[in-house]
Order: C-alpha cells, then structure tokens, then sequence
C-alpha cells in the first residue's frame, strides 16, 4: 500500500514538473517573437538617405565602408559591392572660415590654468585635434616684445639680475635662451627663472585640414600670439627660501675677505632667529641597550635549547648501553644493585682516565652509588633518579628494576632483552633521523657550490661569445 502511494505521489509530481516546463517553454517561445518584432518595428540602420543617397562620414574622420546590395536591368543576377565613402571636405572659403571660428575658441582654450597671454606660469592646453577635422601645430618663439616690457617693467627692481632686461642681449642670444621654455606639448620650462623673472615671444598657431580638389593638407596663415611666460608663484614659504638664498649669497660676497660671514637678521620682513640642530641620537640608546639585553637573553636561551637537546642526545644514546649492560650483569649472577653500582665505578675509572665529558645518565648512577653505600633506600634511590632524568624510556626502564625488586627477579632477564630490543630499534630510527637532518643541513652548501660551478661554467663561456 505504501509502495502505491509513493509511486502516485512520484507520478503527480513528475506531471506538475512537466507542465511547469512546458508553460515556462511557452513563456520564452512568445517573449522571443516579441522581442524580434520589436527590434524589426525599431530598425532603422538603413544606409540609404533616399533612394540613390547614402550617408558620408562628418569632416575629418576616416573612409566609411559600405556593402551596396543592387540588381540592374537586363541582368538575372544580384550584385554585391564592398565600397568606401571619403569624409566630407571644405570648400577653401569655408575652411578659412572655420579657421577663423576655431581660432577664437583655441586662444580661450589654450590658457589651461593660466589667467592670460601675458602671465603664463604653467601648463598650456597644446591639442593637436581641435574638432570638425581641423588640426593645429603650435611653436614657441622668443622674442623681445617692448610692450610687454614696457607694461611689466616697472616691477624690475633690479635690471643686472634680470637677463631678460640687459641691454647688451641681442635677439639671437634671447632666442638661444628661451628657445625651450615652452616644448610642443604646451608644458612650460620656468623651474629655473629668478624670482620675477620672464621672457616674452610668439605662440606661432597654425590650422590645417583636408579641402575639395586638394590631395595634401589645406594649412592657414600662421597666427602669432604674443605671450609673456614669468616664473612660477611661489608659496610664503619658498618665496622665504628664495629670498633667504639670495640674501645669504650676497652676504657671502660681501664678506669673502673676512674671517667670518654675518647671517641675515630679516628676509621678507621676517625676523630670524638662528637655532642649533641638536643631535637626538642620544634618545636611540636606551633602545640599543634594550635591544643588546634581548639579543643576549635570546642567545642564552638558545644556548639553554641548544644544551638540553645535546643532554636528552646523550642520554638516548647511552640508554642503549646501560640497559645492555645490566642485561648482561644480571644474565651473569649479579644483582641489579651491584650492576647499578660497576657500571658507576667503571665510568668514573674512565672518566679520570680519559679526562672526557660528563654524561648525564652516568652521573645519575653515580648518585645512586652513592646513595646506596650510604644506606640510602634502593628503591627511593632509583625514584629519584627516573625523576631527575626524566625521560620515558629510563622512567620506564626503572620501573621494570622497582617492580623486579618488589616482586622479585624471575621474568627480570626476559623483560629486560625485549627492552633491549625496544631500545636497539630507537637507536636505530634515532640514527636515521639524525642523518635525514644532516642530509638537510647539506642543501645550502650544495646549492652554493652549484652556483659557484655554473659561475666557473658560464662566465669563461660568455666572455668567449
């Protein structure tokens, strides 16, 4: 019963999904045709103006490709043609007319930031496209204009440092001087004027463009703009540093033959105060011995690290020959407290025999030799030292010799050989890892070698070339 209605449920839900389907499908099919009918409605991308007419591009764009689909009379075929239509051209009268047009808009255009002709101090807008396929070139040419001297010279207080103004400058000269001030691209060259500074000259503009009955460009007569380019404004700030630099320089001058230079006491009517830079690095001290201390801190920490590691090294290495030592004691009749006690006693004959380094592990036994000749508890004695070592494998090592003398030594001898075994395989997988680090170790000196060899390689190679 449960399977019929899960079946029917399924079949019902699969019909409601078809519908929805086809009722979405519909929906797309009819919005289509609608959106076709109303881009036919919209269409206008007719080429033709009228029946034997088709549009040409505005003046001074590029040729407009046409496809001309036609059919003639007394031919069966329809023609295809690929064709390209020209831009429109001025009659000459009309292009000197849009000169004129487009001249005074230019002269307004020109200006950029600037207030006028005759204070130019920064950029000028040079385009070389100004519209209705009308070009322009621009050149700049120095020039002495008296009027504008005669209008500007009264702010020259000082005609010798204006070389702009000396009489002895010809025109060639002046030419020479100023010829760069203004590149083609408008940007203008005044980094270098004195304060108060300017030169005068011409903006030669000249219009061209494309006329009827004329292959090369149609040009106009040069228009001739007269300007006056000054130095660049300067904040109250750098007209004091002008200012200061100037007065210093004179000072200088004036006093080359005495011991001493006297400083400016006012520059631009301000009063100067001279005042000794005073050097803080005194201040970075306190920081330099902060950061000495942690640097010696992290160095005695990583001697600590680099201590501990050496010990814990030690200490695995010799957990082998202990364990195999008292196995072979302990297999020969002794007990564990005199095994504990020769292996002591060996090692300090060694030690002062051979004048080599303390090993930690030993050392433990030591104590412990110690403890038990003077009576200490054999147990407590190996307590201790599993805690003072305090690593897992002697931990649990003394642990079998304390249950061994608890509970006696009959599984002792089979417990200790699988612990030999156990320590044999560590030492085996301690080893190998030590050589996978120093096999990483070696990477940088051989990559530095290889370096040095493809230096040796190469070089002779190319210097053959």
């Amino acid at each position: 019963m449960n399977i019929k209605k899960i079946l029917l449920k399924n079949v019902l839900l699969l019909k409601a999904r078809v519908k929805k389907i086809k009722k979405r499908s519909i929906y797309c099919i009819v919005a289509g045709l609608i959106l076709s009918v109303i881009s036919f409605l919209t269409n206008k991308n007719s080429i033709y103006e009228s029946p034997y007419e088709i549009a040409r591009s505005s003046y001074g764009t590029q040729k407009t490709p046409y496809n001309l689909h036609l059919s003639a009379e007394n031919l069966d075929k329809d023609m295809e043609f690929s064709v390209s239509v020209s831009s429109r051209r001025y009659e000459k009268e009309e292009a000197d007319k849009k000169f004129s047009e487009k001249m005074d808009e230019l002269i307004i255009g020109i200006l950029g930031e600037n207030e006028s002709l005759e204070r130019i101090n920064s950029k000028l807008n040079f385009s070389s496209d100004i519209g209705d396929g009308i070009k322009a070139s621009f050149t700049f040419e120095p020039k002495i204009i008296d009027e504008l001297y005669e209008k500007y010279g009264a702010k020259l207080e000082n005609k010798k440092d204006k070389a702009a103004t000396d009489s002895d400058i010809d025109d060639f000269s002046y030419y020479v001087k100023y010829q760069n001030v203004i590149d083609g691209s408008g940007n203008v060259k005044n980094e270098n004027f004195k304060v108060d500074e300017f030169c005068t000259g011409y903006i030669n503009v000249q219009l061209s463009t494309e006329i009827k009955d004329k292959e090369t460009p149609y040009k106009s007569e040069k228009y001739m703009l007269p300007v006056r380019i000054e130095s660049k404004p300067l904040s109250t700030l750098e007209a004091f540093r002008v200012a200061f630099k100037k007065e210093f320089e004179e000072k200088d001058k004036d006093s080359i033959s005495n011991d001493t230079i006297k400083l400016p006491k006012v520059v631009n009517n301000f009063r100067i105060r001279y005042k000794e830079k005073k050097n803080l690095s005194f201040l970075l001290m306190p920081f330099c011995g902060i950061l000495v201390a942690i640097l010696l801190e992290a160095k005695d920490k990583e001697k600590e690290r680099d201590a501990e590691k050496k010990r814990i090294r030690r200490l695995e290495i010799d957990y082998t020959q202990i364990i195999t030592k008292v196995l072979l004691y302990v297999s020969s009749g002794m007990t564990i407290r005199n095994a504990m006690i020769r292996l002591a006693e060996r090692y300090q004959s060694e030690k002062n025999k051979l004048k080599s380094e303390k090993r930690a592990a030993y050392e433990e036994l030591i104590i412990v030799k110690n403890k038990l000749n003077s009576g200490y508890g054999e147990i407590r004695a190996y307590e201790e030292m599993a805690q003072n070592i305090n690593m897992r494998t002697y931990t649990r090592f003394l642990n079998i010799v304390i249950q061994s003398i608890k509970n006696g030594n009959k599984e002792l001898k089979n417990i200790l050989n699988m612990e030999v075994q156990d320590a044999l395989y560590e030492r085996k997988q301690h080893a190998k890892k030590l050589g996978e680090e120093a096999a990483t170790k070696l990477v940088l000196p051989l990559m530095i070698m290889l370096a040095i060899i493809m230096v040796i390689i190469m070089v002779p190679a190319f210097m053959g070339m």
